[in-house]
């Protein structure tokens, strides 16, 4: 897998981040290059000076409700895909997070999917695949 790719994971629980950061050390071999933030300003901060490949999101922070955080991010860097990662999704909240922008959504403890998914995403970014969605390429 070619890089270095540039992460930017938001999540406020230090240990779900850290297991988040450790499977982009372990299965991105070094090809992925992390920048960790705790809450949503963080992230969002993160985002005004720099650019991304990928930003995993946590839909379950304090300071705002998943399509909150969602809308903020795909606002800050519209053409970064997005890829919520709970610890629960019911049908529903994944349909509705792809109708808002999000790529997919994984979910944070199954491992083999989520970096399924990061992988792809990654991949597909490389050979300058559209993998925006319709929503999120309105403006560009």
């Amino acid at each position: 897998m070619p890089g270095p790719w540039e992460v930017l994971v938001i999540e406020d629980d230090a240990l779900d981040r850290a297991l988040v950061v450790e499977l982009m050390a372990v299965r991105g071999r070094g090809g992925v290059r992390v920048t960790e933030a705790s809450d949503l300003q963080a992230g969002l901060t993160a985002l005004d000076g720099r650019r991304f490949d990928l930003v995993m999101l946590d839909t379950k922070l304090p300071e705002a409700t998943a399509l909150h955080a969602l809308r903020a991010v795909g606002e800050k860097a519209p053409l970064t895909p997005i890829l919520p990662h709970p610890a629960y999704i019911s049908v529903q909240t994944r349909h509705t997070a792809r109708q808002r922008g999000a790529f997919d959504v994984v979910v944070r403890g199954d491992l083999n999917p989520m970096w399924a998914a990061v992988n792809k995403l990654l991949t597909l970014s490389t050979f300058g695949s559209d993998i925006h969605p319709p929503a999120r390429a309105v403006g560009q």
